[in-house]
């Protein structure tokens, strides 16, 4: 009959190197206990490696974790902000694109469901003011802008603001149409819908 194998005891003393290659695993109590006594024998004995865990001596809590409310919150702040950038450069980018003449403004109704749509998909419910603010920014920019271009009557007057407000009421609608959009290709794409 053989004899059962007796498990090795750990060295009474480590080099530096496998010491403090142990060391961060026994700070975040993630070692064995093996390891954890051998390491804790090594700092009783080496002024250097104990100089890297100076509360050794006494008795060592694991390092904390991090806060992951803070972490998820830092995360969504940085998302959001990026959000935020995409969101004013699109919108601005629609707004600049409904005056070129390219392919008859198929550029201008691409970008604002497309800014909107992509918002929804990214950001939850930040998409929500998209289609308030591009109506808000088309009527200033084109009551700003085509001013010029209608009558100083009373009648031309009202033409220009009925102008502006219908160009902001089907830039809305198409903000809508592209949040619509994203909303249906989540759900087909297996994502939550809020």
């Amino acid at each position: 009959m053989s004899e059962p194998k007796k498990i090795p005891e750990p060295p009474v003393t480590l080099p530096c190197e496998i010491c403090r290659d142990l060391l961060p695993l026994v700070q975040d109590g993630v070692a064995s206990p093996e390891s954890e006594a051998a390491v804790r024998a090594h700092l009783q004995h080496c002024e250097a490696c104990r100089a890297l865990w100076p509360e050794a001596g006494e008795n060592p809590a694991p390092a904390p974790l991090p806060d992951d409310e803070k972490v998820v919150r830092k995360l969504r702040d940085r998302v959001n902000g990026w959000l935020l950038t995409f969101i004013a450069c699109g919108l601005i980018w629609g707004m600049a694109s409904s005056r070129l003449q390219f392919l008859n403004g198929l550029l201008f109704v691409l970008i604002f469901p497309f800014v909107s749509g992509f918002t929804y998909w990214m950001g939850g419910r930040v998409w929500r003011a998209i289609p308030p603010l591009a109506a808000v920014l088309w009527a200033v920019f084109n009551l700003v802008d085509t001013r010029r271009y209608f009558v100083p009557e009373p009648s031309g007057t009202i033409a220009w603001i009925v102008s502006a407000l219908a160009g902001a009421a089907v830039v809305a609608a198409l903000c809508l149409i592209g949040a619509l959009a994203a909303a249906l290709l989540k759900y087909a794409f297996g994502g939550k819908t809020k």
